[in-house]
């Protein structure tokens, strides 16, 4: 059963904080095992019409779905605070991001070590799906969530992928999919006819009224509640009471932020920390919010002599999409991509790219929240090999205030190199046919902006996250790991994560169907150790 109108009834099994990406499917994977189970969604229900428009995602930032997040002022990046834009609605940010569907490579998860190599993580990546494409053996067909190719691509994509296939050397591929991160080629989406599929509309709404499913909308989940060092269920403010809720087992998936904040409001986390906001230390992991690694991206915008998608009038692009799901708004704006070596004395047949291009056929800058007259095309060149690592503390012991977020942007210099030979390679890429034959002038970073100096300028003042915090509640064996390979938290019984915090080095590619597979595992380990 679900909803808002009533509270849990009697003890769940499990109880699953957070309703993103990786709770949906942990949620799911508990209630076909048998699991009662009570999930916590401190955002609402996901009934915003624009949620179904995948051209749309832009708009739902800064609205009561985002937890409109921000970073304190990043030092190399012209002393800015970064917008993080995090789902706070059914689906999490599977409900308001750019719906690319995209693994990590074979050499990311292999790079992960024992128990989460390719081939271990594979089986779960074929379960999630029903891929609308041809049959092979990576690939899934009996899963809950929709991926493939869109139903259209603007003409300015395809030309995006021969341009940056011949203007730098690259294949073209049909998929990023298969375990490789190399080419260029369209980018695979979770849509079906048109529409968003978020991980609570794949994955839960289909359950929504089995007897033993429970979700609260609304709940702020407070601090986790201890039979010593058992988790025993969690503390939340709901519809202005606070209320205990006992369980046989936590799973966190509450993402990269909060995650490691309620671990350390509830007394895991570092020592020191703890102490600092007189927190009582019930297990010291100094790994608990360190780690932090984001991809950050670039703007490279040229003008166009084709109409981009942000140029279709407003109404006519609405009328389109609900008429026939077509047009502006059932595309994902960020339609196809590109993997490069831009940084120097990087070698493409043994080094990972350091580089994935994002194409959108309109011009696009902070967010989408600055726009331009004209028609516009947008290269933007994504650091995905990512060295510099940030932390994520407590502001006060408050649950309710949002942690202190530094990602610690470009404080190694690897990434800043990377950023600026990505920039060079967009213009490449532009100034190749056929691209190069549909463009006009270049207005970001502009014509005359050549030299080094100028283009970390650049990089400094218009670099913004991609979305895609990982890392402060990472798996591994070592001193600083939080989890086990098993996901549960050191030190700890009855307590899982299972989000995009424990990924021990970010991938080299776009995060979501990753921490929806997190997810998935998350549910077996627990359902293996309750």
């Amino acid at each position: 059963m679900t909803t808002d109108d009533r509270g849990a009834a009697g003890r769940a099994d499990f109880i699953v904080v957070g309703a993103g990406s990786g709770g949906c499917v942990a949620a799911r994977r508990l209630l076909d095992a048998g699991a009662k189970v009570l999930l916590l969604e401190a955002g609402g229900p996901d009934t915003h019409p624009l949620i179904r428009a995948p051209g749309a995602f832009n708009r739902l930032f800064r609205t009561h779905l985002d937890w409109n997040l921000s970073t304190v002022p990043q030092a190399r990046a012209a002393g800015r605070a970064f917008y993080w834009p995090r789902g706070k609605v059914l689906g999490g940010s599977s409900a308001i991001n750019a719906t690319i569907w995209i693994r990590g490579s074979k050499r990311d998860f292999d790079g992960w070590g024992d128990g989460w190599t390719w081939a271990d993580v594979l089986p779960e990546f074929r379960a999630l799906e029903t891929y609308r494409g041809p049959a092979g053996g990576t690939r899934g067909d009996r899963g809950p969530m929709p991926a493939g190719a869109r139903a259209e691509s603007h003409p300015l994509s395809h030309a995006f992928v021969a341009s940056a296939a011949l203007g730098l050397g690259l294949p073209v591929v049909e998929t990023f999919n298969d375990g490789r991160l190399d080419g260029a080629g369209l980018l695979e989406s979770n849509h079906l006819n048109g529409e968003r599929f978020s991980a609570f509309r794949a994955f839960l709404k289909p359950v929504l009224t089995h007897p033993n499913l429970t979700v609260l909308t609304g709940a702020h989940v407070l601090e986790l509640l201890w039979n010593g060092t058992r988790a025993a269920g969690v503390r939340l403010r709901w519809r202005g009471r606070t209320l205990d809720a006992p369980a046989g087992g936590v799973i966190l998936t509450a993402g990269a932020v909060q995650t490691p904040q309620l671990l350390m409001l509830s007394g895991v986390g570092p020592r020191a920390e703890l102490q600092r906001h007189g927190i009582p230390v019930r297990v010291a992991l100094p790994g608990v919010g360190a780690g932090l690694q984001d991809h950050l991206a670039v703007p490279v915008i040229t003008r166009s002599r084709v109409q981009s998608l942000d140029r279709v009038p407003q109404g006519a692009a609405l009328a389109q999409y609900v008429w026939s799901r077509r047009g502006p708004l059932s595309s994902n704006v960020a339609e196809a991509a590109a993997f490069s070596h831009a940084r120097s004395g990087l070698n493409a047949a043994t080094d990972d790219p350091d580089i994935q291009f994002h194409f959108g056929p309109a011009y696009f800058r902070d967010h989408g929240f600055v726009t331009e007259p004209g028609n516009h095309f947008s290269i933007g060149p994504v650091l995905v090999d990512v060295h510099s690592r940030g932390r994520l503390t407590l502001a006060s012991r408050d649950p309710l205030a949002a942690p202190v977020i530094d990602p610690a942007y470009l404080t190694d210099e690897r990434d800043l190199q990377s950023l600026v030979g990505g920039v060079r390679q967009a213009r490449e890429i532009a100034a190749t046919a056929p691209l190069s034959t549909l463009r006009g002038a270049e207005v970001l970073p502009g014509e005359g902006l050549r030299s080094d100096a100028a283009l970390r300028q650049h990089v400094a003042r218009e670099c913004a996250t991609l979305y895609h915090p990982v890392g402060t509640a990472a798996l591994g064996d070592g001193e600083e790991a939080v989890v086990s390979r098993a996901l549960q938290v050191q030190g700890t019984q009855g307590l899982w994560v299972g989000d995009a915090s424990v990924m021990p080095r970010i991938l080299h590619a776009n995060t979501n169907a990753t921490t929806l597979m997190i997810g998935a595992r998350a549910a077996g380990f627990a359902l293996a150790g309750a």
